[in-house]
């Protein structure tokens, strides 16, 4: 069984995290301040945006909000000293920080890694089924009959439905996560050069 990102917290609290800032790459990939900054300006710009599931730049608004929940989970896999891993799937992801979601939560992260990972970017994935079982991620929550109006009610305000309220409850409760991370270790600025021997 993997442990729970309460666990993983309680092993880093109190320790003291390391930033190489004379190395732009490591201060980049390493500082948990950077993983803030650029997940707020992604949820900003995706605020601006809208998330209203019939708008004209909703695919926009998704790829933007999938970013910053993404950024933000690494920051928490970052601080956590846990290995963050190259791909963009939101809920392995949040399995690999520990952190427990709602079925709910799940169905909005399965719909925003499909925006993430080819739906606002492309026209479609890699391979067909790949292409087939995102569509069928993202038609999910409309359901398949009755009054067009109360569809479309019930995918704006639905919380398993990728809506502006569903994302923000998403952002805030990942914020928070990140924000125990970043609060139960110490951040250490120093150099990663080694200092010349004296002769």
């Amino acid at each position: 069984m993997k442990d729970t990102f309460e666990a993983k917290l309680a092993r880093v609290a109190g320790t003291i995290h390391h930033v190489a800032m004379d190395d732009q790459h490591r201060r980049y990939r390493d500082s948990l301040l950077y993983y803030s900054n650029k997940a707020e300006r992604l949820h900003d710009a995706a605020m601006v945006l809208g998330g209203d599931p019939f708008g004209h730049h909703f695919e926009a608004f998704a790829l933007l909000a999938g970013f910053s929940l993404e950024v933000l989970i690494k920051g928490i896999l970052t601080g956590l000293r846990e290995k963050v891993p190259f791909k963009h799937n939101l809920v392995s992801l949040s399995e690999a920080a520990g952190v427990a979601i709602s079925t709910d939560d799940r169905s909005v992260l399965k719909a925003l890694t499909v925006y993430t990972t080819w739906y606002s970017r492309y026209s479609a994935a890699k391979g067909a089924r790949e292409t087939i079982e995102g569509i069928e991620v993202l038609r999910a929550p409309y359901p398949r009959a009755g009054n067009l109006g109360k569809i479309a009610e019930r995918v704006r305000t639905s919380p398993a439905a990728l809506n502006d309220n569903s994302y923000e409850r998403l952002y805030e409760f990942y914020r928070a996560r990140f924000f125990d991370v970043q609060s139960s270790v110490y951040e250490s600025r120093g150099s990663c050069l080694i200092p010349k021997q004296a002769a």
